[in-house]
């Protein structure tokens, strides 16, 4: 998370918070969200205590001062902020201490990529009288903050990969990976349509699939998403049956080749607050014009050989 310097006093003590967990399944929030797709609704919960006589001390406001949590998100394809909590802290106890409890739902429709969940704690109220300087005033001033970002199963968990030799498969020998897609019916399951086979007998594409987490396999792996993004948005945009509205489920109540697709499309190539039909409708004219520049954006919207977290 990036440090931001305000023009007035914070604490970075005083609140102490809980991880997120799903309560769905109980557990706390991973590097990526499991079992989730564009139906979903995301239902997570955390406990933050507040130090809230100390903090506002810290902070130089009087104990008079009020204060609030505050819960937001956005995923990564939108600078729109969704506000789901608004919490006032009230009530301390003999300590000045408060327990809250902040629950979010957030829709899925909303979502691709990737979700950040910001909290902070901020000043709703500060007393006329405070003239210190250095001092927060104005309602709505960050005292505290952290953020989460996750990775939504979509963008990875979704695609089945298959290492196999291709030698023994009779495919190009020296290849790194086959991206096998039936888009006959974009309607159909897309764990029954899509196969990622990567090349065993390569030794960059062994080593990323056996130790992920190494630097060079990350590169690996990223130009393997990147090329899955263009292979099939691509093959969707030359497909004037690919729907540009927005679908969630198969015939077999699983999530859809085009659910898929259309996941793929808001993750990585999406402008921000574009809707699906309007970007669809722009990359089907960029993709017959210049292809290129699709899959710039994707290597953008994955941040190919820039900064991993």
């Amino acid at each position: 998370m990036a440090v931001r310097a305000y023009p007035y006093r914070v604490t970075v003590e005083h609140v102490i918070p809980t991880p997120w967990i799903s309560l769905d399944t109980g557990a706390e929030m991973g590097e990526h969200v499991e079992s989730w797709d564009y139906s979903s609704v995301l239902r997570v919960q955390r406990r933050v205590e507040v130090d809230l006589t100390s903090l506002l001390s810290e902070c130089g406001l009087p104990s008079t001062a009020r204060a609030a949590l505050s819960v937001r998100y956005w995923p990564v394809t939108s600078l729109i902020r969704h506000t789901a909590v608004h919490l006032p802290l009230t009530d301390p106890d003999p300590t000045g201490k408060v327990l809250a409890v902040l629950t979010a739902e957030v829709p899925g429709a909303e979502l691709a990529g990737a979700v950040t969940l910001e909290t902070s704690l901020v000043l709703v109220q500060a007393p006329v009288d405070a003239v210190e300087p250095f001092v927060a005033r104005r309602p709505g001033s960050v005292l505290w903050r952290d953020e989460r970002t996750v990775r939504l199963e979509g963008t990875a968990g979704l695609l089945p990969v298959a290492p196999v030799s291709f030698k023994e498969q009779g495919l190009p020998e020296q290849a790194a990976w086959y991206v096998s897609l039936d888009s006959a019916d974009w309607m159909s399951a897309a764990m029954g349509s899509l196969l990622v086979l990567l090349n065993d007998d390569n030794p960059a594409v062994r080593k990323a699939v056996e130790q992920p987490d190494e630097p060079d396999s990350a590169v690996v792996l990223q130009a393997l998403m990147i090329d899955v993004v263009c292979d099939l948005v691509g093959r969707a945009l030359m497909d004037e049956e690919f729907p540009s509205d927005a679908v969630r489920r198969g015939r077999a109540s699983e999530i859809s080749t085009a659910a898929l697709v259309q996941g793929l499309i808001g993750g990585f190539l999406s402008m921000p607050s574009e809707s699906l039909p309007d970007a669809v409708k722009r990359l089907r004219d960029e993709w017959q014009r210049d292809p290129s520049r699709v899959r710039a954006r994707a290597q953008s919207g994955l941040n190919f050989l820039g900064r991993r977290s």
